[in-house]
């Protein structure tokens, strides 16, 4: 039987093992999923996805402060990052957190 230290070795080097060309399509897969609302979720996931989405809409309502506050100063620099990715985060940020609170993988429209 192996000891702790070797376990945790093995353990720490099949995690290592997954490569980065897999992690973005995993990712993806992931975020799509709680956006479509495509999956049943227990309990624990729909806090979990819930959090994920108010997350996202609080990063959303920064950006928009931040946004107005760069418009009230006159400076301008950094606004077209801001204007395109805080619609964006609400948007998606809200997507999850309905998909989370009603949870209905049925009522998703069908695609072709």
């Amino acid at each position: 039987m192996k000891s702790r230290e070797e376990w945790l070795k093995d353990l720490a080097r099949r995690q290592d093992n997954i490569d980065p060309i897999r992690r973005i399509p995993n990712g993806a897969m992931f975020y799509g999923t709680l956006i479509n609302g495509s999956a049943r979720l227990n309990g624990i996931q729909r806090v979990g996805a819930f959090a994920l989405g108010l997350s996202g809409v609080v990063l959303g309502c920064f950006g928009l402060a931040g946004l107005a506050a760069a418009i009230r100063s006159h400076d301008l620099s950094a606004l077209s990052a801001v204007m395109i990715f805080s619609p964006l985060s609400l948007w998606f940020g809200c997507k999850i957190a309905i998909n989370a609170l009603m949870n209905n993988p049925e009522k998703r429209r069908k695609r072709r």
